[in-house]
């Protein structure tokens, strides 16, 4: 299902920042602003080309790079696997399945408060250092996985 909140956001700033809405770029912007797995650019060709089948990866190469550029997906270089993107751009980290790659989201911000939650910051760090972001991954086994070990 569609947030099309999240597509029409990212559809404004694409627009605010001088780019054209193609039809291939519209399509890249909403398989990422949809998807919950976090596809890599491979992912996101197949998905594109299906309906546009002329479009290269190069193509979507460069889209996904001007959309880094402008802070509206998020890279998960995971030394495990392939770069992968993320559509959600809001403070979470991700839980990563070491065998079968499936990436969760996992919420490690309060809205209530705007702080993380149950992540500690040393404050000597907090005054030494302007901390602008973060990227957290946790890496085990998801249920599936674990099943298959255990027979």
């Amino acid at each position: 299902m569609i947030n099309n909140s999240r597509l029409d956001q990212i559809l404004n700033k694409v627009k605010k920042h001088g780019y054209s809405l193609t039809p291939q770029r519209y399509e890249i912007i909403r398989i990422l602003a949809e998807s919950k797995n976090h596809p890599s650019a491979v992912d996101v060709y197949s998905k594109v080309k299906s309906v546009y089948p002329m479009i290269s990866l190069n193509t979507v190469y460069k889209n996904i790079a001007m959309l880094l550029e402008i802070n509206e997906v998020r890279e998960i270089k995971s030394f495990q696997s392939a770069v992968r993107y993320d559509g959600d751009v809001s403070p979470h980290a991700h839980i990563i399945c070491r065998n079968c790659k499936e990436i969760i989201d996992l919420q490690v911000y309060d809205d209530s408060n705007d702080e993380m939650t149950e992540i500690y910051i040393n404050p000597k760090l907090k005054k030494e250092y302007n901390i602008t972001g973060y990227n957290v991954e946790f890496f085990g086994l998801c249920n599936n996985c674990r099943n298959k070990t255990s027979n």
